[in-house]
Formats: C-alpha cells, sequence, structure tokens
C-alpha cells in the first residue's frame, strides 16, 4: 500500500504533465527565431555600413576632380589660387 499511494501520485502528474515539452520547443524556437533575426539585422546593417562608405568616397572622388577642374581653369587664367582670377 505505501508503494501504491506514489506510484498513483507518479502516474497521475505524468499524465497531465505532457505539454512541458512543448513549451520547451516553443522558447527554443523563438530563441532560434529572434537570433536569426539579430543576424539578418546586423547583416543589413553591415550592408548599408558598407554603400554609406562606397558613397563618401564616391563624392570624395567627384569633389577631388571638381577642385582639380577649378585649379586648372584658374591655371588658364594666369593666377592658380582659388577664388581669384585675372579674368575681365
Amino acid at each position: 500500500m505505501h508503494k501504491l499511494i506514489p506510484l498513483l501520485i507518479f502516474l497521475s502528474l505524468s499524465a497531465c504533465g505532457g505539454g512541458g515539452s512543448d513549451a520547451i520547443e516553443t522558447a527554443v524556437t523563438d530563441a532560434a527565431t529572434k537570433q536569426a533575426e539579430e543576424a539578418a539585422i546586423a547583416a543589413a546593417a553591415a550592408k548599408a555600413a558598407e554603400e554609406q562608405a562606397s558613397a563618401l568616397a564616391a563624392a570624395a572622388a567627384l569633389q577631388d576632380a571638381a577642385n582639380q577642374a577649378q585649379q586648372t581653369a584658374l591655371q588658364k587664367f594666369g593666377t592658380g589660387k582659388f577664388g581669384q582670377s585675372t579674368f575681365q
């Protein structure tokens, strides 16, 4: 009789507790999904930073070309200094 009561308690608890593994699987799946989303966000941020760096490099190259063209034009007019021209 002493062994029967704990056995009945154990069997009744095990019959009711089948949903625990589903909750664990859901938690693991949610954690994996969140981690994948964070990785995707980090990758998108890295790509955006790379594109921004590329755009800044292109803008700097255009500014250098504009400065060189202005220097050439000023040398053509005889001063060779930015912002000053003897052309009238």
